[in-house]
């Protein structure tokens, strides 16, 4: 066997990088008529993988995201928005 020697591996780890590129996007949302509004609509958007920031205001009555194009979509942003009762116009 290998009698008084040690048997010694390296194991040299690659590391794969994503390198996220956030895109930003602003959607006019009619309906929102308080702050309460406006917190249910940024928690909503923030718990989907992908966008990093939520912000929407009821005074505006516009939302702005920034997200991960490739781990989420327009289509998908403006789908959640809908689904609480709220409504992006075009």
């Amino acid at each position: 066997m290998f009698q008084g020697r040690q048997l010694r591996f390296l194991f040299i780890g690659f590391a794969i990088i994503h390198q996220c590129v956030y895109m930003k996007c602003e959607l006019n949302v009619s309906g929102m008529r308080c702050g309460g509004c406006e917190l249910l609509v940024a928690e909503a958007l923030g718990e989907i993988d992908g966008v990093e920031k939520a912000e929407a205001s009821h005074v505006a009555g516009s939302v702005t995201v920034s997200y991960d194009p490739l781990k989420v979509t327009t289509e998908i942003i403006k789908t959640v928005i809908e689904e609480h009762g709220f409504k992006v116009k075009e």
